[in-house]
Parts: C-alpha cells; structure tokens; sequence
C-alpha cells in the first residue's frame, strides 16, 4: 500500500489567481474612492458658497445692494489663483470682512462674488437681468491637479447652483 503525502501551502496557481483577484479589485476601489475623496472637497466650495448667499442677502437687507466685493465683473479672485491638490491660506480682504464672511481656514477653491446696481451689465451669460440689483458668486478649482478647473456658481435671482463640470462627475 503506497501513502502520498500531500504538502501543506498554495500552488504557484492558486497565488497567482489571488493575485489577479486582489490585482481587479484595486482597479476597482481606487477610482470609487477617489469619486468620495473628490465628492468630500467640493462641499467646501458649496458651504462657502451658501454662506456668501447668506451674506450677500443680509449685506442687501441692510444696505440697500450687494456687497461687490470683486468689483461688477469677473477678474479678482481670494485666493489669486487657483489652489490645485493642496489648500492654500485665505487670504482675506476688507471687501469679504465688509461682507461679513470670515475665513474659512485652507482652501482648495478660489472664490470671488461681484454685484451691481439697476443698470449696471452683469457677468456675460449669467443671464442676471441688469434692471435689477443683482450679484453672482463663483468658486473655481482643480481637485487633481490636472490643469482642468471647474467652477460652482451662485446668483442672486436663482436658488439653484450651476456647475460647469456636471456631466463628468462634479468636478471636471
């Protein structure tokens, strides 16, 4: 009577399609977690968003127009440019202390608002009418740091906040 004895372990076979299992499921939760990573900074630009809505409507009540902090059309921006991967420092302004938001700490986003009076041209295709008085707020950045930004805008006549990078995501 002949007895085999079976070695204990893996076959080079049975590592090599762990390996490939393991290999498929990285391919897989690396991208998902980087859409939950990207999804997680973007509520900054949103909260910082509606919160200059909130000032802006205030600054209104009080004074009788919108704080214009950047001026009636798009061209300064807190902070210069745009931060990329690492958030950058706010720097603030007396326009923004004016408007009453204080700073948020670190930034990924660069944000700017500008307002104008009844008669004053509003931001090309912001679609604000110009009889009225109006204000626009944008937040623009680049989450990957692949040169491709996006901007989060507010208006003073919508509730709704427009993304240029809807189709692809949220952020670019």
């Amino acid at each position: 009577m002949s007895r085999h004895l079976r070695s204990s372990g893996f076959t080079t076979i049975e590592l090599l399609i762990g390996v490939a299992i393991v290999g498929i499921l990285a391919a897989i939760a690396v991208p998902t977690f980087k859409s939950y990573v990207y999804r997680g900074r973007v509520t900054e630009a949103v909260t910082v968003l509606n919160e200059i809505k909130t000032r802006q409507e205030a600054y209104r009540s009080r004074f009788g127009n919108y704080a214009a902090v950047n001026g009636t059309d798009w061209g300064n921006y807190t902070p210069a440019s745009v931060p990329g991967v690492q958030p950058v420092a706010w720097p603030s302004s007396a326009g923004w202390e004016e408007l009453g938001l204080s700073s948020p700490g670190s930034v990924r986003f660069r944000y700017a608002t500008v307002a104008g009076q009844p008669g004053t041209a509003p931001p090309t295709d912001s679609n604000l009418d110009p009889n009225k008085f109006w204000y626009a707020a944008q937040a623009e950045g680049d989450l990957d740091g692949d040169g491709n930004t996006f901007i989060l805008e507010v208006y003073s006549d919508s509730r709704i906040m427009f993304n240029s990078a809807v189709g692809t995501g949220g952020w670019e």
